[in-house]
């Protein structure tokens, strides 16, 4: 096989996409046909699989971290809906759970919106700041990469929760709520939807490029400092957070309903939310082993 066989071979297994590879090796093919120097040196036994691999591993750290900070702008899109939604009903009133279509859409719908949205801010926050704190990395270990991807698609897929939830709100008060609210809530959950869709795609993408890097993944006390203290002991760390989000949520609502019972109902519900996804997602984010 000729070098610009086994290095279209190595690229092609490595999971390179189709234009890619034909960029790469019509550069190379090239560079060979002008320097006859540069033909004996790439003729080496090995070199064109080191050179793809060495590609690949490059392009998937690219990729991954193009992934990763456009999974969190599309997040963006999805907080926004959300904030506005939760603002254009604070003027308007929430209406009573049964008084949509029906009680059990109303709460998964609200279910959907709460926990959903915290599982988005923690993972796709998380994933866009181990981005960016490795932006400067010409190439990342694959165990790393394959942790800012599934912080990304945890966060896209919570993101993508959250937006249905909000469809869903929309769909079951429409018969209860102002037009203007319903048109405004149902465009931004779609359009922050569809740039989720796109931005799960793109992760996905990046997915296929195969890197074969040497290294640790690092887990979230790499990109939180201050935390490190906890690394030992990951059950004081979700005390803690569960804790201090339980209380502040616990605060926020008893200053905006005046009632300390929904206060703490609401505290409550948040802390054994948080605690839930600790388990089920943890180790998925790089938050216990």
């Amino acid at each position: 096989m000729s070098w610009i066989g086994e290095f279209e071979e190595e690229l092609r297994r490595r999971g390179v996409r189709a234009a890619t590879r034909r960029r790469l090796l019509d550069e190379f093919s090239d560079h060979i046909a002008c320097e006859q120097e540069v033909r004996i040196e790439l003729t080496r036994l090995g070199a064109a699989r080191e050179i793809a691999g060495q590609y690949a591993e490059e392009l998937a750290t690219d990729e991954t971290r193009h992934a990763a900070l456009g999974g969190f702008a599309a997040l963006a899109l999805a907080a926004i809906a959300l904030l506005v939604s939760q603002a254009g009903l604070g003027r308007i009133g929430y209406p009573g759970f049964n008084h949509g279509t029906t009680t059990p859409l109303a709460v998964i719908a609200i279910l959907a919106m709460v926990v959903g949205s915290q599982l988005a801010l923690v993972a796709g926050t998380l994933a866009a700041w181990r981005a960016l704190r490795r932006r400067r990395e010409p190439t990342l270990p694959s165990a790393e990469i394959a942790l800012i991807q599934r912080r990304t698609r945890l966060g896209i897929a919570a993101g993508l929760t959250t937006t249905a939830g909000i469809l869903l709100y929309v769909v079951n008060f429409v018969n209860v709520l102002p037009a203007w609210w319903l048109a405004l809530s149902g465009a931004l959950a779609a359009l922050a939807s569809g740039a989720l869709v796109a931005a799960w795609r793109t992760n996905a993408r990046s997915a296929a490029t195969v890197s074969l890097a040497p290294g640790p993944a690092g887990d979230v006390f790499d990109d939180l400092p201050p935390l490190r203290a906890l690394r030992a002991h990951p059950l004081r760390l979700v005390t803690l957070a569960t804790l201090t989000v339980g209380a502040a949520m616990t605060v926020v609502v008893w200053h905006a309903e005046h009632s300390l019972i929904e206060g703490l109902e609401r505290g409550g519900f948040e802390a054994l939310a948080l605690a839930a996804c600790f388990a089920l997602f943890g180790r998925a984010i790089g938050a216990r082993r």
